[in-house]
C-alpha cells in the first residue's frame, strides 16, 4: 500500500464522526413522539413519548431538558411509564428513589432540568415513558411575527433514535405569515410548511448526539398573551440568517462528505489520464478484433498459457487450466526428445461374466525420462512434478498412467502431493512471465494504475458502507453511491487496457490469435496448416488450450489414416484412440481422478451538529441508568 493510499484511508476515517459511549445499560430508542402545543402566553407544552428496548438490566431512565433562559419557569405535569405493550400509568414525584417514582432537579448546567425516573427494567424488555411539561419564555413576539427557535431534540442522546414523529399545534388554522425551517445535521436542512394549524415532521433515523432544531415564524395572534415582546422586526432578519446557515452547511457538507471521495476519484482519474495515451496504443482487443495467427508459437506451452493468465486473471475472465497446460508440455517435451511417450496396446484381459465373456481393455501409456534437466532442483522430490512422477510414482526411469491412476483409488496423501507439485510447476511459469514481462514487455505505469483503481474502488466501497450505516439521508447516500458509480465506471472503462507495452501486447495478441485460429478453423486441409507434418508441433498447444480432441476430430475428417501414419512417423498416440479415447482425454481423466481423490471425493472421473440558528434545547437528551 502506498503512502498516498494510506493517507486517503486515514483521512476517510478521520472525517467520520466519533461518539464516546458512557457507562450504563445498553439500550436503543425505537420510537419517539413529540407533541408541542403552543400556548397563548408564549409557553410551550411538551408531550414527549419515548420507547426504549433494553439489552441489559436497568434501574431507571433520565431526560434532561435545556430551558430557553437560565431562570425560565417550567412545570413538569406528569410522568407515565409502561413495560412492553402495557398501558401507560402515571407515577409519583418524590425523593424516595423507590420503584415507579421520579425526581425533578437541576441538570448538569444552570439552564437545564433533569427528570430522573426510578423504574426497574429487565433485560430484553421494552419500556415506554411519557413526559408532560411546560416551559415559559419559549416564544418571542416581534413587531411582524412570533418566533420559536427550539431544538426540539437535543444532542445529548448517546444512541441512534428511530421512527421520530414531531408535531406542533398552533391553536388556529389561519397561519399568516408563516415560515419554518428544520436543521438536523449536515445532510438535512429544509423549509417546512404548516397545514390546518399544525406542523408535522417525520425522521426515520437520527444518529446519536444529533439535534433537530426548528426555527418557526408564525402570527402573533397565536401567542397574543405573550409577555415576551420586542418591537423590532424579525422576518427579514431570520430569512437572511437561514440563507447564511444554508450556505455554511452546504460548505461543511462538502468538506465532510464530498471532499474525500472527490480527492480519491480525482487521483484515480489523473492516473488514468496519464497512461491513457500509451494504453490506447496497447489496448486489449475484443475477441472479434483479434486476427487469426497461423504462426506456431516459439515459447513453451506453459509459458504461453501463463502469458494469457497474466493478462486475463482480473478483468477479461481468461481462464487457464493447469491440467491441459501440463498435458501440452508433456507433448512438447516428447517432441524435444526429453521424454518419450508411447502407447502400450493389445493388453487385453478376458473376463468371464454370467452374461458371457467380456474383453477388458488394459491399454496404457508409458512415459520415459530421457533428459534429467527437466527436473527442478529447487524443489524436493515430492514438490517437483517430474521428480514425483518419475522417482516417487514411477521406478526412477518411467511411469504409466495406470500407476498414476492408482493414486486415485487409495492414496489421498500422494494425490495431494501431486496437485501441490503441479501448482509449483505452473507458479514457476507465472513467476517467469512476471519477471520477463516486467523487465521487457510490461507497462509498469499501466499495471500500477490498475492497482490504484482497484484500491480506489475498495476505499470508496468502505466509505459508502460507513455513510449508509451511519446516516439516514438520501443526499449523503446518493453522493456516496454516485462516487462509487464513478469509480466503477473508471475501472470498467479501463478494463480493456493492458499491463503490457506495445511489444509485450504483440506477443499476447499472437498467442491469442493462434488459440482463436485453432478454435475457429473447421477445415485445416484448406487452410495454411494443410501440411500434416506441422501438427506434431501444433498439437501440444492445442492440448494446452483444451482443444486437442475437437481438433483431432476435424483432422480425421480432412486427412486419411495413411497420411497420419506417414506424417507422425510411429507416434500414433498423437492421433489414435484407445478404448474410444484420445491420449489427451485419458490423461485428463486420470488427473481429474487424482484431484477428486485429494479432495476426499470418490475416484470416478470428473471434469473441470453544525449550522444552528441558535435555538435553545441543545443540551437535552434521553438516557438510562
Amino acid at each position: 500500500m502506498t503512502i498516498i493510499t494510506f493517507i486517503l484511508i486515514i483521512g476517510g476515517i478521520a472525517l467520520q464522526p466519533i461518539h464516546a459511549e458512557d457507562d450504563g445499560p445498553e439500550y436503543t430508542i425505537s420510537k419517539l413522539n413529540i407533541n408541542c402545543q403552543i400556548e397563548k402566553n408564549g409557553a410551550v407544552r411538551l408531550t414527549r413519548t419515548v420507547t426504549y428496548h433494553f439489552n441489559d438490566y436497568a434501574d431507571g431512565l433520565t431526560y434532561q431538558q435545556e430551558l430557553p433562559k437560565t431562570n425560565s419557569p417550567y412545570h413538569v405535569e406528569k410522568v407515565e411509564v409502561a413495560d412492553n405493550n402495557a398501558k401507560l400509568k402515571p407515577i409519583q414525584q418524590n425523593d424516595s428513589e423507590n420503584n415507579n417514582t421520579y425526581t425533578v432537579t437541576q441538570g448538569d448546567k444552570d439552564d437545564t432540568f433533569l427528570i430522573k425516573t426510578y423504574h426497574s427494567v429487565k433485560c430484553d424488555n421494552n419500556v415506554t415513558i411519557r413526559y408532560v411539561f411546560t416551559m415559559d419564555d419559549a416564544i418571542t413576539n416581534y413587531a411582524d411575527a412570533a418566533r420559536l427557535n427550539y431544538k426540539v431534540i437535543g444532542n445529548d442522546t448517546d444512541v441512534t433514535q428511530k421512527n421520530i414523529h414531531i408535531k406542533f399545534n398552533f391553536g388556529q388554522k389561519s397561519l399568516t405569515p408563516f415560515k419554518a425551517w428544520m436543521h438536523c445535521n449536515a445532510s438535512h436542512t429544509q423549509n417546512i410548511s404548516a397545514k390546518d394549524g399544525t406542523l408535522s415532521l417525520a425522521i426515520k433515523k437520527l444518529p446519536a448526539n444529533t439535534y433537530v432544531e426548528t426555527d418557526i415564524l408564525f402570527p402573533k395572534s397565536v401567542t397574543a398573551q405573550n409577555p415576551n415582546v420586542k418591537n423590532s422586526k424579525i422576518i427579514s432578519k431570520t430569512i437572511a440568517q437561514e440563507k447564511k446557515i444554508t450556505h455554511e452547511r452546504e460548505l461543511l457538507f462538502f468538506l465532510n462528505y464530498c471532499l474525500l471521495p472527490l480527492i480519491i476519484i480525482g487521483y484515480a482519474v489523473l492516473r488514468f489520464l496519464i497512461v491513457r495515451r500509451k494504453a490506447q496504443k496497447a489496448r486489449i482487443l475484443k475477441v472479434g478484433e483479434i486476427p487469426h495467427n497461423f504462426d506456431i508459437p516459439t515459447m513453451p506451452v506453459g509459458m504461453a498459457n501463463a502469458l494469457l493468465k497474466e493478462r486475463g486473471s482480473v478483468f477479461t475472465g481468461e481462464t487457464v487450466d493447469k491440467f491441459n497446460t501440463f498435458i501440452g508440455e508433456l507433448l512438447q517435451l516428447h517432441n524435444e526428445g526429453k521424454i518419450k511417450i508411447e502407447s502400450i496396446v493389445n493388453n487385453y484381459e478376458v473376463l468371464l461374466k454370467k452374461s458371457g465373456p467380456q474383453i477388458k481393455d488394459d491399454s496404457d501409456y508409458q512415459i520415459t525420462l530421457k533428459d534429467s534437466s527437466i527436473i527442478n532442483g529447487k524443489f524436493s522430490k515430492k514438490e517437483d512434478i517430474y521428480s514425483l512422477l518419475f522417482y516417487v510414482i514411477g521406478d526412477g526411469h518411467k511411469f504409466t498412467l495406470n500407476q498414476l491412476r492408482k493414486i486415485a483409488s487409495g492414496n489421498r496423501q500422494r494425490a495431494k502431493e501431486f496437485l501441490t507439485a503441479l501448482d509449483n510447476w505452473f507458479n514457476e511459469y507465472l513467476s517467469t512471465v512476471e519477471k520477463q514481462y516486467t523487465i521487457s514487455f510490461a507497462d509498469k505505469i499501466s499495471k500500477n494504475n490498475r492497482k490504484y483503481l482497484i484500491a480506489t474502488l475498495i476505499i470508496l466501497s468502505v466509505w459508502v458502507i460507513i455513510e449508509v450505516s451511519i446516516f439516514d439521508s438520501g443526499k449523503i447516500i446518493a453522493i456516496a453511491l454516485l462516487c462509487l458509480a464513478i469509480s466503477l465506471l473508471s475501472v470498467f472503462t479501463y478494463h480493456r487496457n493492458t499491463n503490457f507495452n506495445t511489444e509485450g501486447l504483440e506477443k499476447y495478441i499472437k498467442i491469442s490469435g493462434f488459440k482463436k485460429m485453432l478454435h475457429d478453423t473447421s477445415n485445416f486441409k484448406n487452410s495454411k496448416l494443410d501440411d500434416l507434418t506441422l501438427w506434431k508441433d501444433i498439437l501440444p498447444y492445442a492440448a494446452g488450450f483444451g482443444l486437442a480432441p475437437k481438433i483431432l476430430d476435424r483432422l480425421h475428417q480432412s486427412f486419411s489414416e495413411a497420411e497420419f501414419i506417414s506424417s507422425f512417423h510411429g507416434n500414433d498416440f498423437y492421433y489414435e484412440k484407445t478404448d474410444g479415447k484420445y491420449f489427451y482425454v485419458k490423461v485428463r481423466i486420470t488427473f481429474s481422478d487424482v484431484k477428486s481423490s485429494a479432495s476426499g471425493g470418490d475416484s470416478s472421473s470428473s471434469s473441470s451538529g453544525f449550522g444552528s440558528s441558535g435555538g435553545f434545547g441543545g443540551n437535552s437528551g434521553d438516557g438510562a441508568f
